[in-house]
């Protein structure tokens, strides 16, 4: 897996790019809103609407979160 940060409105956000072989987007998708909870979803869609500061998103093939605690639960279920 891919670990980088960016920044979300200002914010910043640690990354993780999973790769598409093996378990599914949609299975880390559902994981991750069990877990940490309902997300705007991707983060510059024009349909969505734009929240600042969730917990996590997920966008461009990476799932990005606003902790590293986060990050690294997600890492341990799906490394």
């Amino acid at each position: 897996m891919l670990l980088g940060h960016g920044a979300v409105y200002d914010e910043q956000y640690y990354t993780v790019a999973p790769p598409m072989a093996g378990s599914s987007w949609r299975d880390m998708e559902a994981w991750c809103i069990e877990t940490f909870g309902p997300s705007t979803g991707s983060i510059w869609i024009k349909s969505n609407i734009r929240t600042p500061n969730e917990r996590w998103y997920q966008n461009n093939g990476k799932f990005w979160f606003r902790s590293e605690a986060d990050l690294s639960w997600f890492l341990l279920k799906w490394s």
